[in-house]
């Protein structure tokens, strides 16, 4: 998933911000939307309720790492929150959390010392434990393909950046080499890329992948870019080259448009959420989530979507097991929100958090046996 870090302290443009010129034309393939036809919007549409569905029942086997200062696990089942130790979290850092194969990466910026020359603490936290090993100093973090390593760019000094690959052990996989400070690492989803302009590069062979404006996601050998907040999407085939204009599905525009996604892992599918901080005009905040399949070109609603919600206290994720979680606020509440493919309604649970002030709104799902099964 790429995550979505609040504008909490000013620094040089991250993997957050993906910014280039216009991405070339492709055919027009208006896509099909899989179940049932959507409606044609009409002139007012009814308002966005709080986001609901059919209660949460049973057990779910999920615990949620949440990015928080200092970051916690969150067990589905039983609602119990442990604290992750081992951070140096002093000063109200600005603090976010990403996937790195089957354990969890903590990117860690401390304001209180800040300096001319960008860094943050990077950490790694395996998968259900409880405290976090630090595993490096650098700027961007991005987790290699095969889940075992993380690529991490790095100022040398104020003009100079480097770029490694670092085993989660803390062992180099590669020798730093040389890399243009404006050049931007992200994770697309499916894999680490650079962005150098408006080109996206291939970390390892260093070849350009694609041209486009901005990188949403990658999924597989696919990649959707977007001309703009609420202009069309591309699809591209990296294997063969072709690209599709894909229509906008969603009706929620105003302030806002293309907003997270979030990369099934092994699977076919990215959800994309699309999202208004002012929805009309009001204080009422708003997503729209679609599941878009690129192998057949094809978005489907998410059920119970569009949904009203705190959307600096919104992410969504993917279960190992092909679940969509998402971790929201809704109506002043905090709910955990469960949909397996095939469902016609999401699952909704309540939770009790602690208050959530790190800056970003990111989690790491795993998926085992909670704490009250483990008898």
């Amino acid at each position: 998933m790429i995550a979505r870090l609040l504008a909490l302290l000013v620094v040089p443009a991250t993997a957050a911000s993906v910014a280039a010129s216009s991405v070339a034309d492709g055919q027009d393939a208006k896509p099909a939307i899989l179940g049932r036809p959507s409606r044609a919007v009409a002139a007012t549409p009814d308002p966005p309720r709080p986001l609901r569905g059919v209660p949460l029942t049973g057990s779910t086997g999920l615990r949620l790492l949440v990015a928080n200062d200092p970051p916690f696990l969150l067990d589905v089942d039983t609602g119990r929150i442990t604290h992750i130790s081992g951070l140096n979290v002093r000063g109200h850092p600005v603090l976010t959390v990403l996937a790195a194969g089957k354990d969890a990466i903590v990117w860690l910026c401390c304001c209180a010392h800040a300096t001319k020359i960008p860094r943050a603490e990077i950490y790694v936290v395996r998968r259900g434990a409880k405290s976090a090993t630090r595993l490096a100093t650098a700027w961007e973090v991005a987790p290699a393909a095969d889940g075992l390593a993380v690529w991490l760019k790095a100022y040398a000094d104020a003009r100079h950046c480097i770029l490694r690959e670092v085993a989660l052990d803390g062992s180099e996989r590669q020798s730093p080499r040389p890399v243009p400070c404006s050049t931007q690492l992200i994770d697309a989803g499916t894999g680490a890329v650079l962005i150098e302009g408006r080109a996206v590069v291939d970390l390892s062979t260093g070849e350009t992948l694609l041209d486009a404006n901005r990188l949403w996601a990658m999924v597989g050998d696919f990649t959707v870019t977007t001309e703009g907040s609420q202009g069309p999407l591309t699809l591209t085939d990296l294997r063969s080259g072709e690209r599709w204009r894909l229509r906008y599905p969603s009706r929620i525009g105003g302030q806002g448009g293309t907003d997270e996604a979030a990369v099934q892992r092994k699977g076919q599918l990215v959800a994309l959420s699309f999202s208004d901080p002012a929805y009309q005009l009001s204080g009422k905040q708003v997503t729209d989530v679609w599941l878009l399949d690129p192998a057949v070109r094809r978005f489907r609603h998410l059920p119970d979507m569009p949904a009203a919600v705190s959307l600096k206290f919104t992410s969504m994720s993917w279960a190992s097991d092909g679940r969509l979680v998402m971790l929201a606020e809704t109506d002043q509440r905090n709910v955990v929100a469960v949909w397996r493919p095939g469902r016609q309604r999401i699952s909704v649970r309540p939770m009790r958090l602690p208050a959530r002030n790190s800056g970003s709104d990111a989690f790491v799902v795993w998926v085992g046996r909670s704490v009250a099964m483990k008898r």
